[in-house]
């Protein structure tokens, strides 16, 4: 027994062997240390996260939760959107929810706001070209209304209801007033039998006459609303405002 502990003494005392056991713990130290402690850090480093939802806010809001989040946000274009106020993100790529690693780029739509237009100036213009001209800003003809104007030649525009460079959105509609030319000594009564009650009230309020009264029968071979007699005949010369009285078909049962 004695004499194995000598022979460990003086194998312990030479150098070599020291630093192999000196080596074996060194390594064996470092392998519990990446195992324990680097290698779980590394992997959480690298885990796919879903990507949080910045659509809606606002690019400054966005960006620092992006930020915080460890991604890194890229700010493609702006484009006008009637959603979302100026300065908010419309659209983001990849989508909200995507799951991608820690410090992949985000690229953001941000919103111009609404786009607006300058009214254009439509007086004097025809009604195709109002037409024309609104149709290329976006914009459209509502109501439209017929006077007498002895300044506007007949057909074209003497008012519109939104004046020239007033910024308003796309869509928007600018009611007309067509002129019907200068007053005349004397007015015609138009042919309004066979048209829908709606085109003969037009006819008669262009012709500068009025509407008067309107007597309802049942025609069951005409579609309702057509006007089936005028109180005075196409083409008779009256006073302006004289009121045209109607018979209007109707079906039974109404």
């Amino acid at each position: 027994m004695e004499q194995i502990r000598e022979f460990f003494r003086n194998l312990w005392s030479k150098n070599y062997v020291r630093r192999l056991v000196f080596g074996f713990l060194a390594l064996f130290a470092f392998g519990v240390i990446m195992d324990q402690l680097v290698m779980p850090l590394y992997t959480k480093h690298g885990e796919a996260i879903p990507l949080p939802d910045v659509t809606g806010k606002r690019y400054e809001d966005a960006k620092n939760i992006l930020d915080t989040g460890g991604f890194q946000i890229v700010r493609d274009e702006e484009r006008y959107d009637s959603q979302y106020p100026a300065g908010f993100v419309i659209e983001q790529i990849p989508r909200a929810g995507t799951k991608v690693k820690s410090g992949r780029r985000v690229h953001v739509i941000v919103s111009r706001g609404e786009r607006r237009f300058r009214m254009p100036d439509l007086l004097g213009s025809s009604e195709r070209d109002c037409e024309l001209t609104l149709s290329k800003f976006g914009l459209r003809i509502g109501e439209k209304t017929y006077e007498y104007s002895t300044y506007y030649h007949e057909g074209t525009v003497s008012h519109q209801s939104i004046p020239k460079g007033v910024e308003v959105p796309m869509n928007t509609r600018v009611d007309l007033t067509i002129s019907l030319g200068p007053v005349p000594d004397v007015f015609k009564v138009p042919a309004v039998e066979g048209r829908t009650l709606d085109d003969a009230r037009d006819l008669i309020h262009r012709a500068g006459l009025e509407v008067g009264t309107i007597r309802y029968e049942v025609f069951e071979a005409l579609l309702p609303e057509t006007v089936v007699k005028q109180s005075l005949e196409a083409g008779t010369e009256v006073p302006q405002g004289t009121p045209i009285n109607l018979v209007v078909s109707t079906l039974s049962g109404n």
